[in-house]
């Protein structure tokens, strides 16, 4: 009985597809993650004041981008960790509708001092600015907001320290 294998020229022609195809994702994945990297360079938030209205859920976050670049609005999350260890990251909602159907989201973010809105804008490095955004305590399965931990995001990396509210 003869056993056939496979030729030693077909062997290392699979061997040769497989390498560039497992190198082709690797570097997809690498040039994503790096991408990501680059633009939080220099991105850093401090949050100096955080107030909330447990009868609404509205939070007004007073903050300071102390890092080296301006920040693109549109791309700031915020992070909401309840006392009962639910979280989510809650998004810029431009259209009141979609803010309804979110468990939390930020409806505005303004330059304190002059009231001026960053929607569709950046904030300049060394700026303070308001981050207004609204928690649905239901859906988080609270009764209050106190002891609830807030942190900001940028392209969904974190920038800040978390922040607990009192």
């Amino acid at each position: 009985m003869k056993i056939k294998a496979v030729s030693p020229l077909i062997a290392t022609i699979i061997l040769i597809a497989l390498t560039v195809a497992l190198g082709a994702i690797i570097v997809g994945w690498a040039r994503s993650y790096v991408s990501r990297q680059v633009t939080n360079l220099g991105a850093q938030v401090e949050i100096l004041q955080v107030s909330y209205n447990d009868s609404n859920g509205n939070i007004a976050i007073l903050a300071q981008n102390i890092g080296s670049t301006q920040l693109v609005t549109n791309n700031l999350l915020v992070e909401f960790s309840s006392t009962n260890g639910e979280s989510q990251k809650c998004p810029l909602a431009l259209s009141g509708n979609a803010g309804g159907f979110l468990a939390c989201y930020i409806y505005n973010i303004t330059d304190p001092s002059s009231g001026n809105s960053y929607i569709n804008g950046t904030i300049p490095s060394n700026s303070i600015f308001l981050i207004n955004m609204t928690v649905n305590m239901n859906s988080f399965g609270i009764s209050s907001l106190a002891g609830s931990t807030v942190y900001v995001y940028y392209y969904d990396n974190p920038i800040s320290n978390g922040y607990t509210l009192s």
